[in-house]
């Protein structure tokens, strides 16, 4: 794990200004795999800001799970050949947005946090990230159980106003392992169950079980290239939703339904999710969540 460690730089994380707490009911979540510089993440916001996946209704409050970003640059170490790295995803074009850009132009919230070098050859890590119209407090990061690559799954929360006044709406979002190590001969062996189990295990935490916890949305790219339900991770984390009542299972991917987004809300609350149907120059479909009082 330190090997992998020592390949990537460090964290970033920017703020936007602090505004009133949006309501819960008007806060929206959505989790996409961006294939890094593939992803046209900006179009994508504006067509979300704009009301395009919400019947029209304009979205002024969000907060985007975003698995494989990556950033390029003299923020990513030189690689030693004793430390580790992936196998790189090259962008088309190589001055496409990194993080970095994204941090300097949204004008979003923004927690990056990388997981592996995306090459040994290049300056580039790659990693998931929080973006939101609010600001992120309490970021954290949690690794994962390592199988082939280090895994990170990142955390912040965000304030809302609910009927009890203002409480954190807490984040997950998590890009678990498609494949096992090679002892395991790669496919033999599924370590995506004990991957979630770590994260659910994080989640029984303090943290999420205090006063003024509005609720918890874990999202992401679970890799459940096996069938979702018949693996252990989708069923460990769709247990844990008790709050999903409407889940659109169409494919996200074309090895099937790898993308997703579980809600553990407050009483009286509940979640659904529906898949865009434009990609967005990615290879996955998003996943957007809207949040209900009922």
């Amino acid at each position: 794990m330190a090997r992998w460690c020592r390949a990537v730089g460090a964290p970033l994380i920017v703020n936007a200004p602090a505004a009133a707490p949006p309501a819960l009911d008007e806060f929206v979540t959505l989790s996409w795999n961006a294939h890094l510089a593939e992803g046209q993440l900006p179009a994508l916001i504006e067509e979300l800001k704009a009301g395009a996946f919400t019947d029209g209704r304009p979205v002024r409050h969000f907060a985007l799970l975003i698995q494989e970003l990556y950033r390029r640059g003299d923020q990513v170490p030189a690689f030693d050949p004793r430390d580790r790295s992936a196998f790189a995803i090259n962008p088309r074009d190589p001055n496409a947005a990194d993080v970095e850009d994204y941090a300097a132009s949204l004008g979003l919230s923004l927690l990056y946090v990388p997981s592996m070098r995306n090459g040994a050859g290049l300056r580039e890590d790659r990693g998931n990230a929080i973006l939101s119209t609010e600001p992120l407090h309490d970021a954290l990061a949690i690794e994962l159980p390592l199988a082939r690559q280090r895994r990170v799954a990142v955390g912040a929360g965000v304030d809302v106003m609910t009927a009890d006044g203002v409480q954190r709406l807490e984040l997950i979002n998590a890009h678990l392992e498609p494949l096992s190590a090679p002892s395991t001969l790669w496919v033999f062996k599924n370590p995506r169950g004990r991957q979630v189990r770590g994260i659910l295990d994080h989640l029984d935490g303090p943290r999420y079980q205090r006063h003024g916890v509005a609720g918890v949305v874990l999202g992401g790219d679970f890799n459940t290239v096996l069938g979702g339900d018949s693996e252990d991770g989708y069923r460990h984390a769709r247990a844990w939703s008790t709050s999903l009542r409407e889940e659109d299972r169409r494919r996200t991917h074309l090895m099937g339904r790898l993308d997703y987004l579980f809600f553990r809300l407050d009483h009286g609350w509940s979640a659904s999710t529906v898949r865009l149907d434009r990609k967005f120059g990615s290879d996955h479909h998003p996943i957007l969540g809207r949040l209900t009082r009922h």
